[in-house]
């Protein structure tokens, strides 16, 4: 993930597994495992939007939650990640300017794993591209 404009100051990635629980009568629900549940990535940063810009990008990442596009996440160091879409993000505009544009944007956005067999928007890769600015 390219750090300018869009920056990403902190990742966090946590994983789960699926339970299935059975009733019975008179004691602890016994489990049966079900299963991998995938992996959630947290991410944070905050973007300079007068200074850097970034609010393009914020809202190419805000579209691409509304579609509930899926694209694949890769680690810097390029080992494959999965595929996931965009559940959640927030952002709190701080120091506004005259204009009402913000000085300072921090967000959160959290991705949630989806199976590797799901399909990739044919739309992501222009968007993604115009996020990153990959090339």
């Amino acid at each position: 993930m390219d750090t300018f404009p869009f920056n990403v100051d902190q990742v966090s990635i946590s994983g789960k597994a699926d339970w299935a629980k059975m009733p019975v009568i008179g004691g602890i629900k016994p489990g049966e495992f079900m299963g991998d549940g995938g992996n959630t990535i947290n991410l944070s940063g905050q973007l300079l939007p007068i200074r850097i810009g970034g609010l393009s990008e914020l809202e190419i990442a805000d579209k691409i939650r509304k579609t509930g596009q899926v694209f694949p996440v890769m680690r810097g160091d390029g080992k494959p990640l999965g595929n996931y879409f965009i559940k959640s993000t927030k952002q709190t505009h701080k120091e506004l300017e005259r204009d009402g544009v913000p000085f300072v944007i921090s967000y959160q956005m959290v991705l949630e794993q989806e199976p590797d067999e799901t399909p990739t928007s044919p739309d992501l890769i222009p968007d993604l591209v115009s996020i990153f600015d990959l090339l």
